[in-house]
C-alpha cells in the first residue's frame, strides 16, 4: 500500500509570491495604466509589461539546422552546430543562430541579415558548463501599433547530433480588470511566437492568462521552484506527469490558454487583444449572452475549476462555486480543478480529460472535488516479465491529482506483503 495522507500537506518549497515578483517596488496599484477603463461597448484591461526572475511558462522549441552564415565570428570550438529556433512555422517565425557548445557561447542573428557579426546583444554566453542557460534574450516582435519584447532564457543541449532548445519566458502583462462589479487580478504570459491570443490546439501550450479575484493576486502560484536555477538541474518534462504537460500547468496553477470566449461570474465576454504603442496589452471584454445549462460540480474542497473549450469554444472559470453552477452549453474537452481544504496551505490540481458535454435540456455532472486518495496503478510489460507501479493521487471519479507542494525528501513509499511477510519495499520518485 502507498503510505501517506490523502488530504493535502502544508508546502516545503520556497515560492514566489505574484504581489512581491510582479509588483517591484511595493504592492499593485489600483490605478494607472494597469487599471481597466470602460467604452460604449467594452471594457478595457490595460497590462503593463514586466520582466521577472522566474519562469511562469516553458516551451521547447523546434530547431531546424542549416548551413554556414555568410559572416561569422572566430569559433574557438570546433563543435558548433547552426540552426534556426522555429518560433512558428505558419508565420514563418525563426531566429538563426550558432551555438558553440564547447565555448558555451550562443550567437544570434537579430536582425536577420546572415552576418553573425554585427549583433552584440545576439551575443549570448552560458551561466555553467553542466547546464547551459542563456539568459536575458529579447525577442522583438511586430504588431500594428507597433513592436513589442518578450524576455526569455534558453536551455540549449546536445542530443543525438541535433540541439534541443527549451525557451523560458520571464516576462508579462499584467493589471487590473472589473467585471461584473468584481476587481480580478488579469496577467497574459505570451508564447513567443508573434501572435497574440488564442492560436493554440488544445493540447498545445499557447499564450496564458491568469485571472484572479484581485485580493487573491499575492498567493503562491508555480508549481514546484519560483526561480529557474533549481528548474534547470532537474529535466524539465519530468516536473509534471505527462498529461500535466498538455494542461499547461507545468509552471502556474491556475493559468490556461488565453481564449476567444470567457464566461466568469455568469456572464460571457468575446476578448479582444492588442499590443498598445508604449509595448504594454489592452484586452478588451465584450458582454454577450450564449445559451447556458445547469453543471453540477460533485466532491469538496473545490477551489477553483477550468472549462476549456478550446480555441474554438468557451473557456469557463468558476472561481470558489456552489454545487450547482450555469456555464454556457457546449463541450468541454478539458477540465482542471483546483482543491484546497480550508485553512491548508496546498493545493491539488487535476485535470479531466474526457469530454464535457453540457446541454440546456438535461443537466450535466462534474465530479471535480475530492476527497482525493493514494492509490497505485499497475501496468504489466510481458515483454519483460515485469509490472510497472506508478503512486497515483485520485478523486472519486478516477481524476488524476497532483499535490502542489511535494516534501522531496519525503515521496510516497510502497509496501508489498504476502500475509505478514515483507516482501518488498521502496519509494516512488517525484515525476
Amino acid at each position: 500500500m502507498a503510505s501517506g495522507r490523502g488530504g493535502f500537506r502544508a508546502a516545503f518549497i520556497s515560492v514566489g509570491l505574484l504581489g512581491m515578483l510582479f509588483c517591484s517596488g511595493g504592492p499593485c496599484k489600483a490605478d494607472g495604466p494597469g487599471d481597466s477603463s470602460s467604452s460604449a461597448d467594452a471594457i478595457v484591461a490595460h497590462l503593463q509589461f514586466r520582466e521577472v526572475d522566474f519562469a511562469p511558462l516553458c516551451w521547447e522549441l523546434k530547431v531546424v539546422r542549416t548551413g554556414p552564415f555568410a559572416r561569422e565570428p572566430a569559433f574557438a570550438g570546433s563543435q558548433v552546430f547552426r540552426g534556426q529556433f522555429v518560433l512558428d512555422k505558419n508565420t514563418n517565425q525563426v531566429m538563426p543562430f550558432a551555438w558553440d557548445s564547447r565555448e558555451g557561447k550562443l550567437y544570434l542573428d537579430l536582425n536577420h541579415n546572415g552576418d553573425l557579426t554585427d549583433d552584440t546583444a545576439g551575443v549570448l554566453t552560458a551561466s555553467g558548463r553542466d547546464v547551459q542557460l542563456f539568459s536575458g534574450i529579447h525577442l522583438r516582435f511586430a504588431s500594428e501599433a507597433g513592436p513589442y519584447d518578450v524576455l526569455v532564457d534558453a536551455h540549449v543541449f546536445g542530443q543525438k547530433q541535433t540541439a534541443r532548445v527549451f525557451l523560458y519566458v520571464r516576462s508579462l502583462w499584467e493589471g487590473a480588470v472589473e467585471l461584473n462589479g468584481k476587481k480580478w487580478y488579469l496577467a497574459v504570459i505570451d508564447r513567443p511566437d508573434g501572435r497574440i491570443g488564442p492560436m493554440a490546439a488544445l493540447k498545445e501550450i499557447g499564450d496564458r492568462m491568469i485571472l484572479r479575484p484581485w485580493a487573491e493576486r499575492g498567493e503562491p502560484f508555480l508549481w514546484w521552484h519560483a526561480t529557474l536555477q533549481y528548474v534547470h538541474e532537474l529535466s524539465h518534462v519530468k516536473l509534471v506527469d505527462f498529461p500535466f504537460r498538455y494542461a499547461g500547468n507545468a509552471e502556474v496553477f491556475d493559468a490556461f490558454n488565453a481564449p476567444a470566449s470567457l464566461f466568469v461570474q455568469g456572464q460571457a465576454y468575446r476578448l479582444e487583444y492588442q499590443v498598445e504603442r508604449s509595448g504594454n496589452l489592452a484586452v478588451a471584454f465584450r458582454a454577450f449572452r450564449p445559451p447556458v445549462a445547469k453543471l453540477h460540480l460533485g466532491g469538496e474542497s473545490i477551489r477553483r475549476v477550468v472549462l476549456d473549450g478550446g480555441a474554438a469554444g468557451f473557456t469557463v472559470v468558476l472561481h470558489s462555486p456552489n454545487a450547482e453552477v450555469e456555464v454556457p452549453a457546449g463541450t468541454y474537452p478539458r477540465q482542471i480543478m483546483l482543491l484546497q481544504h480550508p485553512g491548508s496551505t496546498n493545493f491539488a490540481v487535476g485535470l479531466g480529460t474526457n469530454s464535457l458535454a453540457v446541454a440546456q435540456d438535461n443537466s450535466a455532472t462534474l465530479n471535480a472535488g475530492g476527497p482525493v486518495e493514494n492509490a497505485v496503478g499497475v501496468s504489466p510489460e510481458p515483454s519483460r516479465g515485469t509490472v510497472s507501479l506508478n503512486y497515483q493521487l485520485t478523486n472519486a471519479a478516477g481524476i488524476s491529482f497532483r499535490l502542489a507542494f511535494q516534501d522531496e525528501e519525503a515521496p510516497p513509499r510502497l509496501e508489498i506483503r504476502q500475509g505478514d511477510s515483507l516482501v518488498a519495499q521502496g519509494r516512488f520518485r517525484f515525476g
